[in-house]
């Protein structure tokens, strides 16, 4: 939804009004709600067996953690990478590195015993931070 909104907010000059920055708010709590959620639905819908608490905590400490740090440095070899990529202006490149991006993240998702969909949700986020997300979306 934040993808939808924050466009419409900004078209309308809200970004700075009291109630777009209260939908800016709300937005961005849904945003940061779905990765717990992403990460416990195996155990949720049932598909991992017996609930077993001990994994629960496992998993969410190596989400956590070990997909936190991941994140970290994807982000920082992201910025260097966007910036080589648009100083050669082109868009199939462009592309090819967003494309990357999200199998890499989902491959290192599921290495660390995630979902797809965490992983799919984590390039989404390091997309959306970089300084080129505008051409990203062009593109």
């Amino acid at each position: 939804t934040s993808a939808f909104v924050f466009p419409v907010l900004k078209e309308r000059e809200w970004e700075e009004e009291p109630s777009g920055q209260a939908a800016t708010s709300i937005l961005l709590l849904q945003d940061l709600a779905v990765a717990p959620l992403l990460v416990l639905m195996p155990f949720v819908i049932g598909q991992e067996g017996p609930t077993d608490y001990t994994a629960i905590g496992f998993l969410t400490a190596k989400a956590t953690i070990g997909f936190g740090i991941v994140m970290y440095l994807a982000s920082m070899v992201l910025r260097r990478w966007f910036e080589l990529i648009a100083k050669t202006q082109s868009t199939e490149t462009f592309v090819a590195l967003c494309l990357l991006v999200s199998v890499g993240i989902g491959e290192i998702a599921k290495g660390l015993g995630l979902t797809d969909t965490a992983g799919a949700f984590a390039a989404g986020v390091l997309l959306a931070n970089t300084n080129y997300r505008a051409q990203i979306q062009a593109d």
